[in-house]
């Protein structure tokens, strides 16, 4: 992507939506409060630690549905 400041070069509608929204964050410093970004983190570090496990779950029952459809004779389409 090209940089606005290039001469005779036009904008698109979103580049200048991008744009404009990035001279209001300019404009307005941020905040000295930091629990947003405490809030944030902490989010994240739980929802890493579920991953995996949750990953694990939904590949065991992957395989449950698959054995299931093998013994009943269901054949279904792969999904990718």
């Amino acid at each position: 992507m090209s940089t606005p400041a290039e001469p005779g070069e036009q904008l698109s509608r979103a580049e200048r939506r991008l744009v404009e929204h990035l001279e209001i964050v300019r404009a307005s410093p941020p905040r000295a409060d930091r629990s947003l970004v405490r809030r944030v983190v902490r989010r994240a570090r739980w929802q890493r630690a579920l991953r995996e496990p949750l990953q694990l779950i939904g590949a065991i029952a992957a395989v449950v549905v698959e054995g299931v459809a093998g013994l009943l004779g269901v054949r279904r389409g792969r999904r990718r």
